[in-house]
């Protein structure tokens, strides 16, 4: 039978679905190893528990004050002295009554004083007894500096402070899911180390009392639970708060996990961390057992030097890690400020740059180029993800320990990849360092017996350790070990030493291109200018007296044309790099004149070469016909150079009151779709590398699109039926001429 339970729309049954809404603080109960009473200020008895009187004899009833008839004369004065604290101290107080000896324990509940009285053996021994040896035990934990040896050696000695048949150290992780680090047993129970469970075994309003009272008895599983009269606290009319109650009942779910596990006694101790529940030492035991309230206090103690001790191990690994990454950071830095390709640096790996953070695999991108690295996408998914960063405008550092979960569609899964770091250094040119992290559940070990069968109740095996273990498998699938702060500290680290770099080496960058542009537009046009005037009459003198020197001058022309060409688009280029923009002015232009004559020129230059026309419908456009000019003669040469010139390239231009529409379309091979993003950019590799137009450096559609933009129009390109069709639209009177 599960014990329902009482929510704001009413009683239902305590189960796996509802458990983390379960008001574990107000069960309306006790354990029946010790009994309650609650007073009012004024001094009157409002709450007790139904064992109270034959507990502790004679009481007053609800509403009445205490007399000398009632407790002992010391538990009274301690009373009294609790009604006029404002801060009720969680002193201990032993005394002897009616059932035998009792520890006397105060605590505040909501304007009430809480006394609760727990049955002592006759033989306990005397708290100053564990007291020198908590303090021992204490000398032994201050002598760890590693967590795990600190919680090792935790475990063994609350274990012997307390005799528990098996003490287990649990850790919980960034997802508030845990595991077991350390583990005392005796030797026929089963181990529990590395066992995993998913967050919702420890429920929030759990982890809240956890830290409100931070030990936790069961003596006796198998106890029917004392109720409390009346049931609520006479000033709130709300059920009694005993989150800081050493009685408080249980949940029966939690009982129904012990039970399964064929633990008979529990204790749990927290380890509370930065105001976190950090981790817990629990303790099972396989009969009833109860523990005296002195042993759970030094237990408590420990429980604190535990806590304050690992506070200090993080910071000082959290500090090592920062430091270990310093020096790699600088040898990374040198390495990469020295190359001339920083990609090229970035993928050396004495050290890599995937030494910084702990990962199983990485990559780098900038412009379009890609390095990966181990257990990592392919190139092609790295881009992905690039753009994806880049028109998501994620901040500069952006985590994920699931990508199933955050961005699906680009989850690769034959990549071995669940989660991901990922810290931008270039805006502008997509520039990123990537950290990948494998399913967290890859390097995790069952550590008990694969075979082991548990006995289940009517919750089923999810309340067994091996069904926890699979509900936290099931939690986790296709999710990485979350980031830490230190990690996320280092990858901000190292953006900033990328960017100081990257920022560096475009200074040097400007400069030289400063310095070419002046030599371009200086020192070179005017001797360039000479030669093709001395090209042109050698090519005339030829014409006239019939001999070789007109072929001559004109390839010395031909040659010089495409150097002029050159020099233009590079001043083109510095003018838009600079932030200056092209110089554009419109002026009402006949649109199929243009393109017939640029059209004619080329078929002269090229006369194996067939373009067909459809213009007539052009009309006006109010443009600047030599920027225009310009466009389209890139558009004719770009055909020439990259399609089939067996077959003929078209152009087709229309026109209306509102836009003019050019289309030129060669047949050739489909453009690959990872260029097709790319293909308007500076410098792209796709033309440096063209066997069929040597020399080009990619600017030219860079420039074309420049000017469609300066013309507030538009232009793309598209794959169809084995041609490739540039197409652009232009307002037939800009946005500035309606103003």
């Amino acid at each position: 039978m599960i014990t329902p339970i009482s929510f704001a729309g009413g009683s239902l049954p305590v189960d796996l679905t509802n458990c983390d809404r379960e008001p574990i603080h107000i069960p309306g109960s006790i354990q029946p190893h010790g009994a309650l009473l609650a007073f009012a200020r004024n001094g009157t008895l409002v709450i007790h528990s139904d064992n109270a009187n034959a507990l502790l004899g004679d009481l007053p009833g609800i509403g009445e004050l205490l007399t000398a008839a009632h407790l002992s004369a010391a538990v009274r004065d301690a009373i009294a002295d609790a009604l006029n604290m404002d801060e009720v101290h969680d002193d201990l107080l032993d005394t002897k009554l009616l059932q035998g000896k009792f520890d006397v324990i105060f605590s505040h509940s909501a304007g009430l004083v809480i006394v609760e009285f727990e049955q002592c053996k006759q033989d306990a021994v005397s708290l100053d007894a564990f007291a020198v040896m908590a303090q021992r035990a204490i000398a032994r934990i201050q002598r760890q500096s590693d967590i795990n040896e600190l919680l090792r050696v935790a475990v063994n000695e609350i274990q012997a402070l307390t005799g528990f048949d098996r003490v287990m150290a649990y850790r919980f992780l960034p997802d508030d899911s845990g595991e077991v680090v350390a583990e005392w047993r005796r030797p026929h129970l089963e181990p529990f180390v590395g066992q995993r469970y998913p967050a919702g075994d420890i429920p929030v309003q759990a982890r809240r009392l956890y830290i409100l009272n931070p030990l936790r008895l069961i003596a006796d599983i198998g106890y029917k639970p004392v109720p409390l009269f009346p049931q609520n606290n006479p000033l709130t009319q709300a059920p009694l708060d005993l989150s800081r109650s050493v009685l408080r009942s249980v949940s029966p779910i939690h009982v129904e996990y012990l039970t399964n596990m064929g633990v008979m006694a529990s204790m749990s101790i927290s380890i509370v961390v930065n105001d976190r529940l950090w981790g817990m030492i629990a303790c099972h035991h396989m009969s009833p057992y109860l523990v005296p309230r002195a042993v759970r206090m030094s237990c408590q103690l420990l429980s604190q030097i535990v806590s304050v001790l690992v506070e200090r191990t993080l910071s000082q690994e959290h500090t090592r890690a920062i430091q270990r990454s310093t020096a790699v950071r600088i040898r990374i830095t040198e390495r990469t400020t020295q190359a001339g390709d920083l990609l090229h640096a970035l993928s050396e790996q004495d050290p890599s740059f995937l030494d910084l953070i702990d990962c199983h695999g990485g990559a780098a991108a900038i412009d379009g180029r890609v390095v990966v690295f181990g257990h990592a996408p392919s190139e092609e998914n790295v881009l992905a993800w690039t753009d994806w960063l880049q028109s998501n405008d994620t901040s500069d550092i952006f985590v994920t320990d699931s990508i199933v979960r955050d961005v699906p569609h680009l989850y690769q899964p034959e990549s071995l990849t669940a989660g991901l770091m990922a810290a931008r250094f270039h805006r502008e040119r997509n520039g990123y360092v990537f950290w990948f992290r494998g399913e967290q559940i890859q390097s995790v070990r069952w550590g008990g017996n694969p075979e082991k069968v548990y006995a289940t109740g009517p919750l089923g095996a999810r309340l067994t350790p091996r069904g926890s273990f699979t509900e936290w498998k099931e939690e986790v699938k296709n999710r990485s070990h979350a980031w830490l702060a230190s990690e996320h500290e280092i990858a901000t680290q190292f953006r900033s030493d990328l960017q100081a770099i990257a920022l560096a080496k475009s200074t040097l960058s400007e400069r030289a291109r400063d310095t070419l542009f002046a030599t371009l537009g200086h020192d070179l046009r005017d001797p360039l200018q000479a030669i093709m005037m001395a090209a042109e009459m050698l090519e005339r003198q030829g014409s006239v007296d019939g001999s070789s020197k007109s072929a001559l001058g004109k390839r010395i022309s031909n040659s010089s044309g495409r150097m002029k060409r050159l020099i233009s688009e590079v001043l083109d280029v510095g003018q838009i790099q600079n932030g200056l923009g092209l110089s554009i002015v419109r002026q009402e232009t006949e649109i199929a004149p243009l393109i017939r004559d640029l059209v004619r020129e080329i078929m002269t230059a090229h006369p194996d070469l067939t373009i067909e026309m459809d213009i007539e419908q052009a009309g006006l456009a109010h443009v600047d016909p030599d920027r225009l000019s310009q466009v389209v003669s890139n558009l004719l040469s770009n055909a020439r150079h990259h399609g089939d010139n067996s077959r003929p390239i078209s152009v087709v231009a229309r026109g209306d009151t509102e836009k003019t529409h050019i289309e030129i379309a060669n047949y050739g091979p489909e453009i690959d779709p990872h260029l097709l993003s790319t293909l308007f950019n500076p410098f792209k590799p796709a033309s440096t590398g063209n066997k069929k137009n040597q020399g080009g450096l990619g600017l030219g559609l860079y420039i074309v699109s420049e000017i469609i933009k300066g013309h507030e129009g538009n232009i793309n390109v598209r794959c169809d039926a084995g041609r490739v069709i540039f197409t652009i639209l232009l307002p037939r009177i800009s946005a500035a001429d309606t103003r």
